[in-house]
């Protein structure tokens, strides 16, 4: 079993489980069904993926393996969040399958199964396998393991069985996959040209003179910019005004809250709860308590400092009054209070760690805190300042312990000491030397309590009312032609407005876990002043109106005007300086005849730098400064906010070296690092994918 479990953590999103046809009927019985309204006008299509299409029956059947998977792997369920991200594993699975699986045959590329035989059992073992079939205590790998293992595979409990032949199964894909990295990873060269430029590209600096002239230095006022510019600028430049697919609603919701009838029915509950824990007449508090309460362990052993404050100092059988806390009401009992078999205490220490060579010194710190602490200092800053404990971090404490747990030394100190507080003595242990504070001294007592909590929730008739509200509201909007904003204020409803929604959020403003709203408004076939139904979500019920639909593609002029305005502005900036900075043999002149801006330096660039003091981000201005001879000017150029005249002061060029191999290595190992994310990013892009999910999911 435990061979199987580490399988499972070291295959991450490969290793999936095959699920049989009828669980994905099953989950998909609904969706896919004669009443279902993602059937019809291509609506069930997820996305496309080079080419083929991504129906929602394909989709869903990865998903529903590689949540079986994660549920096998962690005995649970997956939480909305995992949900989300197993949806995104399937969406990359399938980009695996079919792109991947595209450019492989291609170039002929496969694993034979002579291949995928040796993986496991022969001379090329794959490395997970040699991992899980090694030796814990020695780390050494034998065959014959797991050969013995796959001969009583069949003896296996049916899970195992299915784990086995589900990762054995993703071996081909990942060693194709592995080949086909390795393929163009092991094609990448670089030769001594190429490590020579590397080490003078990263050694040399330069020191550089610059002359800088903010574009706000100048009127905007001096400029005309009309709309036809504008437009032409817009249609010239449409890569950088490009808008995704958004929406903007307006919604009014309705929270499902418990009503005064639901919180006094919970109050009565409870009360006849104390009335039973009052009583004496239960025989076992523990199994009242499970049946009974809405928490997780509702029947708890306490250590004396533990106990909770309403229960101190109290008689066994004393039950509190109810309480209110994250809503829910509780009542606490003191079931009972019992002797343990042995004594337990509680304890920090700061500990000081010390060998042959430095013994007495160390003892001469330890006693040197030790005074600290009689003087006053506080033990768990010092602590967390001197301890070279693990328990630092906590201010040295250790929690509760029993008696024989600790080393001898250190139990006895504790043990033999009847009050809490620091022990005036250093203790000295195979660990090293301790100081110790008594948190709570040696005791066997321990507190038994049952605590039952009820949630206050909303009540089936509670709901309906709430929801038939909704859809009142939803009647009264459609009907009156009212205007959604106004309305929602005029009926002091909870709301407003969410401009450019994005299509893959879960939240709708304040509102959580508002998935299936941003779903509805992204429908092909919503249009503005569309009103939703009724919309349940986990909080309450939802009203929504789309009032602006936004399509992908290039923002209109109105909504970019000033940024354009700005932009031409600048240019005509360029233009009217650049005609002014015409004639000079210094940054001095220009100074001079123009009469703006200011002459900075930097010393020591690199070329690795990507900005210049006084002036930002200029990755070109330091590009370019390193292309130039000493004392060489450039022609006024453009950069973001300004325009700049740079001026070469000196270059420091490196020794040359015999030789450059070690910075070829250092641009191979990089290059192997980066190159299998970048073909996974090539393969993405030139696969013409269309993902969507957001209208799914």
């Amino acid at each position: 079993m435990a061979i199987i479990s580490t399988l499972r953590d070291k295959m991450g999103k490969f290793l999936v489980f095959v699920v049989g046809f009828s669980i994905a009927a099953f989950v998909l019985g609904d969706i896919l069904g004669p009443n279902s309204s993602f059937i019809g006008q291509n609506r069930n299509i997820v996305g496309y993926i080079n080419g083929e299409e991504i129906d929602l029956l394909k989709f869903n059947t990865v998903y529903e393996e590689l949540s079986y998977n994660f549920s096998l792997n962690n005995g649970r369920s997956p939480n909305q969040q995992e949900i989300s991200d197993i949806r995104d594993q399937a969406w990359e699975r399938l980009i695996n399958d079919i792109s991947y699986v595209d450019e492989f045959k291609k170039i002929g590329l496969t694993v034979t199964d002579k291949e995928s035989v040796d993986m496991v059992q022969g001379t090329n073992i794959h490395p997970m396998i040699i991992q899980a079939f090694s030796d814990p205590s020695t780390g050494s790998f034998n065959r014959d393991n797991v050969i013995g293992y796959l001969q009583n595979l069949s003896t296996q409990p049916a899970n195992q069985q299915q784990a086995w032949y589900s990762f054995e199964s993703n071996l081909k894909p990942m060693r194709l996959r592995s080949k086909y990295d390795n393929l163009i990873t092991q094609s990448t060269f670089y030769n001594s040209l190429d490590a020579e430029a590397e080490y003078f590209n990263s050694s040399s600096q330069i020191d550089l003179a610059y002359y800088y002239v903010p574009f706000y230095l100048i009127s905007d006022t001096i400029f005309d910019v009309s709309t036809s510019e504008m437009r032409s600028y817009l249609n010239k430049n449409k890569s950088d005004y490009k808008q995704d697919e958004t929406r903007s609603i307006d919604y009014a919701f309705f929270p499902v809250l418990p009503s005064a009838e639901d919180s006094s029915f919970f109050e009565n509950e409870i009360g006849s709860i104390r009335e039973n824990l009052l009583s004496g007449n239960i025989i076992d508090d523990s199994t009242y308590a499970v049946i009974n309460s809405d928490s997780f362990n509702p029947f708890t052993k306490y250590n004396p400092d533990e106990l909770p404050d309403e229960l101190v100092g109290m008689s066994v059988g004393f039950v509190t009054p109810p309480s209110y806390s994250n809503g829910a009401i509780t009542v606490k009992k003191l079931s009972k209070i019992t002797k343990d078999l042995k004594e337990k205490a509680r304890a920090k220490h700061i500990l000081l760690r010390f060998d042959d060579s430095n013994k007495t010194s160390v003892r001469s710190e330890a006693n040197r805190i030790l005074n600290l602490l009689r003087s006053g200092s506080d033990f768990d800053e010092t602590a967390r300042t001197y301890s070279q404990d693990g328990s630092a971090s906590n201010g040295g404490d250790l929690g509760w312990f029993s008696d024989g747990v600790m080393v001898k030394p250190f139990q006895d100190a504790v043990f033999s000491r009847n009050r809490a507080g620091l022990i005036p003595r250093i203790i000295e242990s195979d660990f090293g030397y301790h100081i110790i504070y008594v948190t709570y001294p040696k005791t066997k007592t321990s507190y038994h309590v049952t605590t039952i909590s009820k949630d206050i929730l909303p009540s089936d008739n509670t709901r309906n009312n709430i929801y038939r509200s909704a859809e009142l509201f939803k009647l009264d909007i459609k009907s009156d032609e009212n205007d959604f904003p106004a309305y929602i204020k005029l009926k002091n409803i909870t709301g407003g407005t969410v401009n450019d929604l994005d299509k893959n959020s879960s939240d709708l403003g304040p509102v959580q876990d508002a998935r299936n709203v941003i779903i509805w408004a992204y429908a092909d076939d919503r249009y503005e002043e569309d009103i939703s139904d009724v919309i349940e979500t986990d909080e309450g019920y939802i009203v929504a109106q789309v009032n602006v639909i936004t399509d992908e593609g290039t923002k209109n002029l109105d909504e970019v005007e000033n940024s354009i305005k700005r932009r031409i502005i600048d240019e005509k900036k360029f233009t009217y300086l650049n005609e002014k900075l015409s004639d000079y043999t210094s940054l001095q002149d220009l100074k001079d005849n123009l009469g703006l801006g200011e002459i900075y330096r930097s010393s020591g660039l690199s070329l690795s730098e990507n900005s210049l003091s006084n002036v930002g981000y200029s990755p070109e201005s330091i590009g370019t400064a390193f292309s130039m001879e000493e004392g060489e000017l450039t022609r006024p150029f453009k950069i973001d906010g300004g325009i700049i005249v740079l001026g070469l002061e000196s270059k420091v060029i490196p020794d040359t070296l015999s030789t450059y191999d070690d910075f070829r290595n250092t641009l191979i190992q990089t290059s192997r690092f980066n190159i299998p994310l970048k073909i996974d990013d090539a393969i993405k892009f030139f696969s013409d994918i269309e993902d969507n999910r957001y209208k799914f999911f």
